[in-house]
C-alpha cells in the first residue's frame, strides 16, 4: 500500500485584489514516506470552485474558440472554458454563450479532469452540451471580447492540428480524449 505525503504547512503567498476571489497561490509543505519535507507551489483559481471546458458537437465535428493567450505568448484554439462561479452545468451554459453566442438545449458532465495536478488545485468538468444545428457563431458577442473567432472542426482537421503542434491547450486535449474515452466505452 502506498504511504500518503501529508501537508504539514501551509502559507499563502499570494491573493489577487479581490481578496482572492479569482486567483491565490499557496506554498505547501509536505513530509514524503522518507521523511524529507519539501515545498511545492499550489494555485487555487475562482475561490477553489470546479472549473469547465464545454465540448460542444455538431454531428461529429466539435467547436473550438481561438483567442490570445498572454501567459504563452499566442494565439490558441480550445474549446470554450472558464472556471465556476455556480455549479458546472450552469457554468458552462454562460460560457457557451459568452464566447460563442450560442445557446445550449442540453447539457450534461462527461467527466471531471485534473488538469495540472503538480500546481491547479481546481478540478475541472467536462460538459458536453447539444446545440442547434443550425445556430449561428457569434464570438465573443455577450462577453469580453476575449474571443476573436469560433468554428467547427472535424475529427479529421483536430487530429491533423495536433499533431502539427497546433491545437496544444492541456484542457482542451484531456477533455477530448475524456469524451473519446466514454464514446469508446
Amino acid at each position: 500500500m502506498e504511504t500518503e505525503a501529508p501537508r504539514t504547512n501551509t502559507r499563502k503567498a499570494y491573493a489577487d485584489a479581490d481578496g482572492g476571489r479569482w486567483c491565490e497561490v499557496y506554498l505547501d509543505t509536505y513530509r514524503l514516506p522518507s521523511g524529507t519535507e519539501i515545498v511545492q507551489h499550489r494555485v487555487r483559481v475562482g475561490g477553489g470552485r470546479t472549473g469547465v471546458v464545454v465540448l460542444v458537437r455538431r454531428g461529429d465535428d466539435i467547436l473550438l474558440v481561438r483567442q490570445w493567450r498572454p501567459t504563452i505568448g499566442r494565439w490558441a484554439w480550445e474549446l470554450p472554458r472558464g472556471f465556476g462561479e455556480t455549479d458546472p452545468i450552469s457554468d458552462a451554459l454562460r460560457e457557451l454563450v459568452e464566447e460563442t453566442g450560442l445557446v445550449g438545449s442540453t447539457a450534461a458532465v462527461a467527466a471531471y479532469l485534473d488538469v495540472d495536478s503538480g500546481v491547479l488545485e481546481n478540478e475541472v468538468a467536462v460538459v458536453e452540451v447539444s446545440v442547434q444545428a443550425n445556430a449561428p457563431l457569434r464570438p465573443g458577442s455577450a462577453g469580453d471580447g476575449e474571443i476573436a473567432t469560433a468554428r467547427w472542426w472535424s475529427p479529421h482537421e483536430i487530429a491533423k492540428a495536433i499533431r502539427a503542434g497546433e491545437l496544444r491547450d492541456s484542457f482542451t486535449l484531456a477533455a477530448l480524449g475524456a469524451s473519446s474515452s466514454k464514446t469508446r466505452g
